[in-house]
């Protein structure tokens, strides 16, 4: 048995400790830690959301803030480090960065040390190094001498200006500029976009040029040796059609109608059949766009209309509905244009005119997928006096749009009724030859056969309609255009 003595000490101490401990609560000294924040650039939760776009040999500058909880402004303590593409390339707060060393998106970190806790605190990033026609505004014109260009109006470089574009890998693009069309190429986001570009041109090694824009090179060609069938055959181009809604091309040449896809031009549609299709006569297809096809025959003065019989091969037309009820109705007025819809019932429509008249159409569908009527949609007259510049089919908002001397007119796909819709400065003297609009802007092209330089460029607000650039008699003769940009 433990003595008393022994149970007492045991107790004493045990006393004192837990006295002591009791004693020191609320003795010890809590610190805060200098933890730095950085700020003042892009922000976001994961790397992917902190893109900084850099045009190819322009220069990124930035400049983050940088706070501590403790020492605030105070950088006496701090050490910097900039590392791109896991080069150190700055040892200050501040960066001014020349892209220069390659396309692509590269790695980017910025450190800060604070030497007085030894800690380290982190910024990462992408530069997206891009070539500066990656968006933009562009331009196909050709010169007295009928060579085509491209030229472009960049909107991600920090100095825009109209450049024209050289490619190194193809520097001769031809002569006698046809089109210039293209759509967007989506990547993770809205704004990860690259633009697909075709260009037309008649007389070329390649008539017809896929071009991606991210390094503004080509990446599919067409040319008489890309064509299926036998004997001879001569790639002349004169009409080049993107679909905006499937990666197809359509051409006329000599008269003919060809879908491209994958770099090969198949036999044309009805190589035998005795047709030619007029300028602006190719009506894209829509919601049986593997299936049937509607074109102008201008030699025939007519509207035809092609199909395959729903066998499932896709863009090959082998039968030619002829007998479709009131398909006459147009005879004897002049062709304008042509387009498909995208409306309930209605799959293409037309537009034709006679003296001062104007007269839509529309071709209707059975419920077995086959065209059943051709049916008078409205009537109209001309807008103004004068000779028609452009007429298309907007197929976003459902609108005729058309030009005449300086001045744009639209009308709703049910009345035909134009009304003024843009008018360019009184200063321009000039006629449109082309205009689009995409992105919220409206691009407008005019050329003026007067001036040394005939073409002239105008950008407007689509939602104000208030002209935010101008450019005049600053290009060869414009062609056609193109949006390709970031909308606002």
């Amino acid at each position: 048995m433990m003595n008393r003595s022994k149970v007492t000490y045991i107790l004493t101490a045990l006393l004192l400790l837990l006295g002591g401990c009791s004693k020191d609560l609320g003795n010890y000294n809590y610190q805060d830690v200098n933890k730095i924040e950085i700020s003042g650039i892009l922000e976001g939760d994961h790397t992917t959301n902190r893109i900084f776009e850099i045009p190819y040999k322009d220069t990124l500058t930035l400049n983050p803030s940088v706070v501590g909880t403790l020492s605030q402004n105070d950088m006496s303590n701090l050490e910097f480090s900039w590392m791109v593409d896991s080069i150190k390339v700055a040892a200050s707060k501040d960066l001014v960065y020349v892209a220069d060393k390659r396309y692509g998106r590269i790695n980017a970190e910025f450190s800060v040390l604070d030497k007085s806790t030894g800690l380290t605190t982190k910024y990462n990033c992408f530069f997206n190094v891009v070539n500066p026609y990656k968006w933009g505004y562009y331009a196909l014109t050709e010169d007295k001498e009928y060579n085509a260009a491209i030229y472009c109006l960049s909107t991600i470089s920090k100095s825009p200006k109209w450049e024209s574009i050289f490619m190194p890998t193809y520097p001769e693009l031809g002569k006698n500029p046809i089109t210039l069309s293209g759509r967007k190429q989506y990547g993770s986001s809205a704004s990860d976009f690259y633009n697909i570009l075709t260009l037309g041109v008649k007389d070329a090694v390649n008539p017809v040029v896929v071009i991606d824009s991210r390094e503004f090179t080509p990446t599919l060609f067409y040319s008489s040796s890309s064509y299926l069938g036998t004997g001879s055959f001569v790639f002349k181009p004169t009409q080049v059609v993107t679909d905006p809604l499937d990666k197809m091309v359509y051409v006329v040449n000599n008269g003919k109608f060809h879908v491209l896809q994958k770099g090969i031009i198949p036999i044309g549609a009805f190589e035998q059949s005795d047709y030619e299709i007029a300028p602006n006569g190719i009506a894209t297809p829509f919601r049986y766009g593997k299936y049937f096809m509607s074109i102008y025959d201008q030699k025939n003065k007519k509207i035809r209309v092609w199909g395959n019989g729903m066998s499932g091969n896709s863009f090959a037309y082998t039968h030619d509905y002829e007998n479709i009820p009131g398909i006459s109705l147009p005879d004897g007025k002049e062709f304008l244009a042509c387009s498909f819809a995208g409306i309930p019932s209605i799959n293409q429509i037309y537009l034709f005119k006679d003296g001062n008249n104007l007269t839509s159409y529309r071709l209707d569908y059975d419920a077995s997928y086959t065209p059943s009527q051709l049916v008078m949609q409205a009537t109209g007259s001309m807008p103004a006096a004068g000779n028609i510049g452009y007429v298309f089919y907007d197929i976003m908002t459902d609108v005729w749009y058309m030009t005449v001397g300086n001045t744009i007119y639209s009308a709703s796909y049910m009345g035909v009724q134009f009304q003024k819709f843009l008018s360019l400065p009184v200063s321009e003297k000039g006629s449109i030859v082309k205009f689009k609009a995409f992105d919220g802007k409206i691009m407008v092209a005019v050329n003026d056969s007067s001036a040394a330089k005939p073409g002239s460029i105008y950008i407007y607000n689509a939602k104000t309609m208030q002209l935010e650039q101008s450019f005049p008699n600053i290009l060869d003769k414009i062609v056609d255009v193109h949006l390709g940009i970031l909308e606002d």
